[in-house]
């Protein structure tokens, strides 16, 4: 099988009822295979005037990087429980090596988390 591109992107949304954590997990490793993640990014939409407590990516044992936010946008009215929020734009190169069957959980903690969109890229090996 030797070396093979990998991505996942998911999404989970809380706007209706926000938290201070929204949280997505990835598709799984496949079995028999390594994960080499390269690079982790997305955005998130915090109330307006919350700021981001912390942003971060596990693969659920031990290992866990810690995610930057780079920017917020303008104001934008969702709706629902959420409201009026900003979207938060969050990313950087990371090296992770995830076992097969093992998934990736980006997490986002904030006053109101309403949703995240999260992607994370890397090259599957033969272990």
């Amino acid at each position: 099988m030797g070396i093979q591109p990998w991505s996942s992107v998911k999404y989970q949304d809380n706007r209706e009822a926000p938290s201070t954590r929204v949280s997505v997990v990835m598709d799984p490793v496949p079995a028999g295979r390594l994960l080499i993640v390269e690079h982790l990014s997305g955005y998130t939409a915090i109330g307006q005037d919350d700021v981001v407590d912390e942003i971060w990516a596990s693969d659920g044992g031990t290992q866990q990087v810690q995610l930057p936010v780079h920017f917020a946008s303008r104001p934008l009215n969702y709706g629902g429980g959420l409201g009026v929020a900003r979207n938060h734009q969050f990313g950087s190169p990371v090296r992770l090596y995830v076992a097969g069957g093992a998934v990736i959980t980006v997490s986002v903690d904030a006053n109101t988390a309403g949703f995240v969109l999260a992607k994370v890229v890397g090259q599957l090996v033969d272990p």
